[in-house]
């Protein structure tokens, strides 16, 4: 029955693609030809997603084999540029939450493709705003992406236990030096999770430093394993 309501609506009021404005025949708001121009994340660190030189014949970039990070693995679906930068600002900045769907959508392909269900977390946990920028943008980007992933894969969101108790100035406007001390004790957990593998959801991941916060406290509360999902890797 769904279905059938989603080809009567795409004859009635078609979608349009949100890069050249054509009708699409799909539901993920990009025409075909402008979907194969998306920037795609190439080969990339298992740890952190940093990009690999070109026919590198290893899985770790030089700075996760010094300093290995707090997490266990990153997936990055797309590098963070045009049009998917454009987008993660429309997402956040113009409350055009059809980003957030296509996302989504992009998210459920791919784990559908190369996870099996055994091996999926036992929750999702968007990164959390601080109650003053989520009252300005009036949600959150990380959570309405992992609302489709959670519906579709039956993985509980979870967006009580951790908390941010410190309104931070955005990582990106800050120069490198300063964006670790930016969010430090930024976050802090409201109890003791009770599930041992967690997938921590974000729009964009450049530093790494947002999650690294987050699963610093996920591992003292005794998670095992952490990976981080973002939907665009800066370089």
């Amino acid at each position: 029955m769904r279905e059938q309501f989603n080809r009567f609506l795409q004859k009635v009021w078609p979608q349009r693609c949100l890069l050249c404005d054509s009708v699409c025949l799909h539901e993920i708001f990009l025409c075909h030809d402008c979907e194969t121009t998306l920037p795609w994340q190439p080969p990339s660190c298992i740890r952190c997603a940093t990009k690999l030189p070109d026919h590198a014949d290893f899985v770790l970039c030089t700075t996760c084999l010094m300093q290995t990070p707090p997490f266990h693995s990153t997936t990055a679906l797309f590098q963070y540029e045009p049009p998917i930068s454009q987008f993660i600002l429309k997402l956040k900045f113009q409350s055009d939450l059809r980003i957030a769907q296509l996302f989504s959508h992009y998210w459920i392909d791919y784990l559908k493709k190369y996870r099996p269900i055994e091996t999926l977390p036992a929750c999702l946990m968007p990164v959390p705003l601080h109650h003053k920028r989520l009252s300005e943008r009036g949600f959150n980007q990380a959570l309405e992406i992992a609302k489709p992933i959670s519906r579709y894969f039956r993985i509980p969101i979870d967006i009580k236990s951790c908390v941010r108790i410190r309104h931070t100035e955005a990582q990106a406007m800050l120069p490198l030096k300063k964006r670790r001390n930016n969010l430090k004790n930024a976050f802090a957990l409201s109890h003791v999770l009770p599930v041992k593998h967690v997938a921590i959801i974000d729009d964009v991941m450049t530093t790494s430093n947002t999650v690294s916060e987050i699963s610093q406290l996920l591992t003292q509360s005794g998670v095992e394993h952490i990976e981080v999902w973002c939907c665009a890797r800066s370089a």
